[in-house]
């Protein structure tokens, strides 16, 4: 395989839009690299209004021994699946306030800022997706307000152990990208601490 140098980028020919709602816009894109081209090349942006890609966040709501999992049934893949609380980030908002905000509305806890793990970020798929998700462990997490409840398909959430959530990642379980990423970085994080 060839040593990746910035010469070695596609070409944007043309991009059409194919669909546009209130979050995202869909492209086909015509690109080239030397050779070899594609004239409907998949591109998903999102609304964000920022630079830096960031357009979502996720938060592990930790309670002393446990976390708390949203059981959700997504539309796209018609099942319903395990996942922290996640969302949009609006363009002049801070991450870890987006995270906050997103915890309290789709689960009623709080948790203070300085409670709050920054588990940095990630592309939730860097070859469709234009986008950047920044992630978060909301520890001393504690009851503060009633739920938003208006988004279809979130069913309501559960404290696990500690190591029942372990377990559920490890098998499988678990697989929405967003979640499957923050949990493995806590986790990281949780026996790095111990091992010291």
């Amino acid at each position: 395989m060839p040593a990746l140098s910035p010469d070695n980028t596609a070409e944007l020919r043309q991009r059409r839009r194919v669909f546009q709602n209130t979050r995202f816009t869909v492209y086909a894109d015509h690109i080239s690299e030397g050779e070899l081209e594609v004239a409907d090349y998949l591109v998903v942006a999102p609304h964000s209004g920022r630079t830096d890609l960031l357009t979502g966040v996720a938060v592990i709501p930790v309670r002393e021994d446990s976390i708390l999992l949203l059981k959700r049934h997504r539309h796209a893949i018609s099942q319903h699946v395990w996942e922290v609380p996640r969302g949009f980030i609006d363009a002049d908002e801070e991450p870890a306030y987006a995270a906050l905000r997103e915890l309290s509305e789709e689960t009623g806890f709080v948790c203070s800022q300085k409670d709050l793990i920054d588990l940095g970020t990630f592309f939730p798929d860097a070859g469709i997706i234009r986008a950047q998700v920044a992630l978060f462990a909301a520890t001393q997490c504690r009851p503060g307000v009633e739920p938003i409840d208006d988004e279809i398909g979130l069913h309501g959430g559960e404290w696990h152990p500690m190591e029942e959530v372990r377990r559920m990642l490890n098998s499988g379980v678990l697989q929405e990208g967003a979640s499957c990423v923050a949990l493995h970085r806590y986790y990281a994080r949780l026996d790095e601490r111990r091992s010291k």
